[in-house]
């Protein structure tokens, strides 16, 4: 009885009474409210990126689910052949686009670029489809690319 521990049933009782507990503020409390402020840091300086390049990975379209590259294209979507999940066309071309994005986000989006990410048994039309729908349309002729 007599530890200090605040087990989960007594947390809103506890934070309740806290919060009712009247207090002052003095100026220990205002420096330690600059100083934290001060030392406040908006990137984690812990977070590496690894470096890597578009010619280093793999190509193509991968399970949501087991994250294997074992898929195949049936009746407008991707099956897994390791898990058996499936994907319809749509879905997997635009979280393939969003990878894409989050990778390269530097790099145009053009619906070439895609296919070659992709690297999927699908036509090109079918990737420009997509990309129309879900994207706008920018520039003209070879300078064609998607926002």
């Amino acid at each position: 009885m007599d530890q200090p521990f605040i087990l989960p049933t007594q947390l809103n009782r506890y934070l309740n009474d806290l919060n009712k507990t009247p207090t002052k503020l003095n100026e220990g409390h205002k420096k330690l409210a600059q100083k934290l402020l001060s030392l406040h840091q908006t990137k984690n300086p812990h977070t590496k990126i690894p470096h890597y390049h578009y010619d280093q990975l793999q190509k193509g379209i991968y399970c949501k689910t087991c994250k294997s590259f074992l898929i195949s294209t049936k009746n407008y979507g991707f099956e897994c052949k390791q898990c058996g999940e499936f994907e319809k066309n749509e879905q997997a071309i635009l979280r393939s686009v969003r990878e894409f994005q989050l990778l390269f986000p530097d790099r145009k989006l053009t619906t070439q670029i895609i296919l070659e990410w992709c690297n999927a048994d699908l036509h090109k039309r079918t990737f420009s489809r997509v990309l129309k729908k879900y994207y706008t349309l920018s520039g003209n002729t070879s300078d064609t690319h998607y926002k």
